[in-house]
């Protein structure tokens, strides 16, 4: 890690920004760094979540919204933890980013969130704000989802992410990383090294690990711990990255058309021109 590292990590709900990158987050701040983290949704379309906070076995509208606001409260306690003091909540809609990107992406097409009834929202807004959230702190490193990460806002997110860099005058360094994925990442004891993931969609993908050491793990499995409604709904997954490493793809802010697929890490074609962005993936 250089010193001095201006990071921001973008993070599609609440906890990923802790599973993926609480280690590198405590890593660049000890180093002198600056970290800015962005979580992109609300985290308040989780009907598990909403169901185990509330006890509503068909939450309302009033129960979703309120389970943005503890999870709000959730991600300051964790990223107050991990040292971070640059926090962007942009308050997207939560399992609606894929909807963003595509069928929603003009204000001519808003989408209104099924659970919460928030919004509008549409892909262009979220884009401009996530570039400006990005582009204040001139950084010179971006941790990300990757476009291929199974779950639809993570890869959404990726993509939008991709895009908000594509636009800026001084290119990053970009990191991506996965979260979700049927086989990976596999269930081990605690604290033993994570692998990279494996199979043919990430064939030729540049990985690489960063290992943190006892007291950054320890800070990490409190910094994980503040997000208490998720353990009782995804606990397994959460404790599979207490892990001693954490690993991210090297990848490109700009793809070439015509790339192969996984060339760069992303595996993606990135257009020049953000309006065509949501029409060619």
């Amino acid at each position: 890690m250089p010193p001095a590292a201006r990071a921001v990590v973008v993070a599609p709900h609440p906890d990923d920004e802790t599973l993926a990158a609480g280690g590198l987050i405590q890593r660049v701040l000890r180093t002198g760094g600056t970290v800015r983290v962005i979580v992109v949704t609300a985290g308040d379309g989780y009907l598990e979540a909403a169901t185990a906070l509330t006890g509503h076995p068909q939450p309302s509208a009033d129960d979703y919204r309120t389970l943005g606001t503890v999870r709000a409260r959730e991600v300051r306690e964790a990223t107050r933890l991990l040292g971070v003091r640059d926090l962007v909540l942009l308050d997207g809609p939560d399992d609606g980013l894929a909807a963003l990107w595509s069928s929603s992406w003009s204000s001519a097409t808003p989408y209104v969130s099924p659970e919460s009834g928030r919004g509008p929202f549409s892909g262009e807004a979220l884009l401009r704000a996530l570039r400006e959230s990005i582009d204040t702190v001139a950084p010179t490193i971006v941790v990300a989802p990757d476009p291929r990460d199974h779950h639809p806002d993570h890869a959404a997110a990726g993509r939008f992410t991709a895009a908000a860099v594509d636009g800026l005058a001084t290119r990053p360094a970009l990191l991506t990383y996965l979260v979700h994925d049927t086989i990976w990442p596999p269930p081990r004891p605690p604290c033993e090294e994570l692998p990279p993931p494996a199979g043919a969609e990430y064939a030729g993908t540049p990985w690489v690990s960063f290992v943190l050491d006892a007291d950054e793990l320890a800070t990490k499995r409190a910094a994980l711990a503040a997000h208490h409604t998720q353990w009782p709904i995804v606990g397994g997954l959460l404790e599979r990255f207490l892990r001693r490493n954490e690993v991210f793809a090297v990848g490109s802010s700009r793809g070439r058309a015509g790339t192969t697929p996984c060339e760069g890490g992303w595996g993606l074609r990135w257009p020049s021109g953000a309006r065509a962005l949501p029409h060619d993936l």
